[in-house]
C-alpha cells in the first residue's frame, strides 16, 4: 500500500488513536516514523507502553511529499508491507504482511 492510500483511508478518524502492528494475536506498538529513499517506515517497540498516534503520525509523513512511497512495518528485524487495518478499543490495528 502507498501511503497517500493508507493515509485517505484513515483520514477524519479520531486523531487519538493509538498505531499498532496486529501479528497474530499480539498487539506491538507503533513508536516511531521515517523515511529513505523508497519507503515510509512504520518502526515497532514491543517493550514500549506507549504507541505513536494518528495525530502525530499524520503531523510526520506531512512534513514532505511522500505520496509516492510505500509504506512498511519494521517489525523484529523484519519488513512488512502494510495491506490493512482494522479499528478496536480506541487502537488503529494494521495488519502486514512479510515482505519477501
Amino acid at each position: 500500500m502507498y501511503l497517500k492510500d493508507f493515509t485517505t483511508l484513515i483520514f477524519g478518524l479520531n486523531p487519538y488513536y493509538q498505531l499498532y502492528f496486529q501479528v497474530d494475536n499480539t498487539l506491538i506498538p507503533i513508536t516511531k516514523f521515517s523515511v529513505n529513499d523508497q519507503s515510509a517506515i512504520l518502526h515497532t517497540n514491543s517493550n514500549s507502553n506507549t504507541a505513536l498516534n494518528l495525530k502525530t503520525f499524520f503531523t510526520l509523513s506531512n512534513q514532505s511529499v511522500l505520496s509516492d512511497k510505500e509504506i512498511l512495518i519494521n517489525y523484529d528485524f523484519n519488513t512488512f508491507k502494510v495491506f490493512g487495518y482494522r479499528i478496536a478499543e480506541n487502537k488503529l490495528l494494521i495488519n502486514g504482511k512479510l515482505r519477501l
